[in-house]
């Protein structure tokens, strides 16, 4: 595959995983806490409270392989960004 094309995927996939991140976090942000979300039947969308906390740590966790993978695509460009930082 072309580093081009691996770049614009790894891209894009971040993109796409960084909106879900945020997506979650807010709705996390918005739950009540503890046991009421679950007691009251409280949803964000139509995803409880448990799916929200799951879905977002697993997306989570998949942000930061892509991160680590898009800097490896990217290592000579942000070593230049850096060297120009400081010069």
């Amino acid at each position: 595959m072309d580093l081009i094309k691996l770049r614009g995927i790894t891209s894009t996939a971040l993109i796409v995983v960084f909106a879900l991140v945020v997506f979650t976090g807010i709705g996390m942000y918005f739950a009540p806490s503890g046991r009421v979300a679950y007691e009251a039947g409280w949803t964000f969308f139509g995803i409880q409270k448990f799916q929200l906390e799951n879905l977002h740590t697993i997306t989570g966790f998949l942000m930061a392989v892509i991160v680590g993978i898009h800097l490896l695509l990217n290592y000579k460009m942000y070593a230049g960004e850096v060297k120009m930082l400081f010069k």
